[in-house]
């Protein structure tokens, strides 16, 4: 079982769905400095007017196409361990970033950025959120016994996600399942040994 948002439904939920996947692929081709609403609604087939009218800044549009792909391609696991969990969590990060729009998206977020304050703050603010989701696997594992109540959530989840950045991002690596794996059971194992137990 996995834990999404919910999300509006009927014509709203077609529209939403239609500017996002939009603003994803634009952000993927032309990097953030070149995207306008303009192109977003020419692409998507919705008027820039009602796009102004639910994100009202280009960093708002982008940060809502990041939580949405996320949400949708790599979604807060609960399978009842602590082992699989982790294992899915690093699974579907891997089928995210070896997806064509997923892994464009990753790469133009990254490269960008470098280059552009606003979306350095997105990405920090993304990946923020991110950490306080996991939480909830770190606390149910903990519930169940599994792992110490001083293992840091955020600590983990980078665990299982920085292996797999690393390869795709910096040295040029595939990712695959068995990579995914590896991380996974690197980072519990980890955990386990107290390395990312919070400090004082």
């Amino acid at each position: 079982m996995t834990s999404t948002p919910q999300r509006p439904g009927g014509r709203s939920a077609r529209v939403r769905e239609a500017v996002l996947a939009a603003t994803a692929a634009e952000l993927s081709e032309r990097g953030f400095a070149a995207m306008t609403i303009e192109d977003i609604a020419a692409r998507s087939g919705v008027h820039k007017t009602t796009i102004y009218r639910r994100w009202s800044t280009l960093s708002q549009l982008v940060a809502d196409a990041a939580v949405e792909v996320s949400a949708t391609t790599v979604p807060i696991p609960d399978t009842g361990s602590i082992e699989s969990d982790l294992r899915e969590m690093a699974r579907s990060i891997v089928a995210l970033v070896t997806s064509e729009s997923g892994g464009a998206l990753v790469a133009a977020l990254f490269s960008d950025a470098v280059r552009t304050p606003e979306v350095a703050r997105l990405k920090r603010e993304f990946y923020s959120a991110r950490y306080e989701l996991a939480d909830i696997v770190v606390r149910r594992a903990v519930e169940r016994g599994e792992i110490s109540e001083k293992v840091s959530a955020a600590d983990l989840l980078a665990a299982v996600a920085a292996p797999i950045y690393y390869r795709l991002l910096v040295a040029d690596l595939p990712v695959d399942q068995s990579v995914a794996d590896r991380a996974a059971a690197g980072a519990l194992a980890a955990a386990h040994a107290g390395a990312l137990d919070q400090t004082e």
